[in-house]
């Protein structure tokens, strides 16, 4: 299964992506979070490369901090550090040979998790 430019359901998802996280960071909740992190897992998980093996990870633990069920409060500089660590991951596939295909696509879902990043290490910056 591709990644995405040759799978309808994955550039759905990167377009709901970025329309949830597109918005102000203080509409988007963690269970929106949690429903996309989920949505991408299955994705992820299907696809069977060893390339987005890492990503599979950290989305894992990003899950894990924005879980309401387990967390009362999300620990905002922790998630911050996942997402630049996701960045960085989804930017390593990006340019490999596997992926050639689903670059833009990719650039795409890279620059949504730049600018949540950015609103997120912001949020942060004015609480402290």
């Amino acid at each position: 299964m591709a990644l995405t430019s040759k799978n309808p359901e994955t550039v759905a998802l990167i377009e709901r992506m970025d329309d949830v996280l597109d918005s102000d960071i203080h509409e988007t909740t963690p269970k929106d979070g949690v429903q996309l992190i989920d949505e991408w897992l299955n994705v992820l998980e299907n696809n069977g490369l060893d390339s987005t093996d890492a990503i599979v990870d950290i989305l894992e633990d990003l899950r894990a901090q924005l879980d309401p069920q387990a967390v009362e409060q999300p620990n905002t500089e922790r998630i911050t550090s996942l997402l630049q660590d996701l960045i960085d991951q989804t930017q390593q596939v990006a340019r490999s040979a596997e992926a050639s295909a689903e670059e833009v696509e990719l650039q795409q879902l890279v620059a949504t998790l730049e600018n949540l990043h950015r609103q997120l290490a912001n949020a942060s910056a004015n609480e402290q």
